[in-house]
């Protein structure tokens, strides 16, 4: 379901973010987007609130990520865009990586649930929000 919300959300997110002259508020709407998926996942109770939750985050996380990555590149100029673009694949891989087992040490003893850790991926989501709000826009959009 996080794969399918992602790819509808990329339908609306692509043409509207081309036709501004900035990515900081679509950037901006995806993570406060992604926050009630996210809070959605770790408090389901039952399966529909699971689905429609996990729908939710990849309609928002997973649709903004081209344009993150867009966003990289145009603010890391005059690196080559592939340079940006790979080094921005290698920290995600590798953080994901960490974050894995960072959270697989939050579980629960005895019953193995998630919920402390993706709490606290709610509190970081929460942060990464309020950073959201000091993104600059691109230099290149100004030439």
């Amino acid at each position: 379901m996080v794969l399918a919300g992602g790819d509808r959300g990329r339908h609306p997110c692509q043409p509207s973010q081309t036709t501004t002259a900035s990515a900081v508020p679509f950037i901006t709407l995806a993570v406060a987007g992604a926050i009630p998926g996210l809070i959605g996942i770790t408090y389901a109770t039952n399966y529909a609130v699971l689905l429609i939750s996990s729908f939710v985050l990849g309609f928002f996380l997973l649709s903004a990520g081209p344009l993150g990555f867009q966003y990289g590149a145009e603010i890391t100029y005059p690196a080559p865009e592939g340079m940006s673009y790979g080094l921005l694949l290698l920290v995600g891989q590798i953080s994901g990586i960490a974050l894995i087992f960072a959270m697989d040490s939050f579980r629960t003893p005895g019953t193995g649930a998630m919920t402390p850790s993706l709490v606290v991926l709610i509190v970081l989501m929460v942060l990464v929000l309020i950073l959201c709000t000091r993104l600059k826009d691109s230099k290149l959009l100004n030439h």
